[in-house]
C-alpha cells in the first residue's frame, strides 16, 4: 500500500498536468485562429483602402491633365485677347485722329 499511494499520486499529477496542458494548448489554438482571422480582415481592409487611394490618384491625374489643358487654352485665349485689344486700340486711335480733322458744328 505504501508503494501504490505515491504511484497513484504520480498518475493523478501526470493526468492533471496533461489536462491543463491540453486546455491551454486548445486556448492557444483558438487564439491563434482568431488572430489569423483578424489579421486577414485587416489586410483586406488595407488592400481595399489602397485600391481606393489608387483610384483617387488616377482620377486626380486625369483632373490635373484636364487642368493643364484648360490653362493652355486660357493662355491662348488671353494672347488672342491681347492682340484684339491692341487692334481695337489702334482703330480707336485712328478714329480719334480722323475725328480731329473733321470739323464740328
Amino acid at each position: 500500500m505504501l508503494l501504490w499511494l505515491p504511484l497513484a499520486f504520480l498518475v493523478v499529477a501526470l493526468a492533471g498536468s496533461l489536462a491543463i496542458a491540453t486546455v491551454r494548448a486548445w486556448r492557444l489554438w483558438r487564439t491563434v485562429r482568431a488572430l489569423s482571422k483578424r489579421i486577414t480582415e485587416a489586410v483586406t481592409q488595407v488592400t481595399d483602402a489602397a485600391a481606393t487611394a489608387e483610384q483617387h490618384a488616377t482620377a486626380l491625374t486625369g483632373a490635373t491633365e484636364r487642368l493643364v489643358d484648360g490653362v493652355a487654352r486660357l493662355q491662348r485665349s488671353l494672347a488672342e485677347l491681347a492682340v484684339l485689344r491692341a487692334a481695337a486700340g489702334e482703330a480707336r486711335a485712328a478714329y480719334a485722329a480722323f475725328r480731329g480733322f473733321v470739323p464740328t458744328k
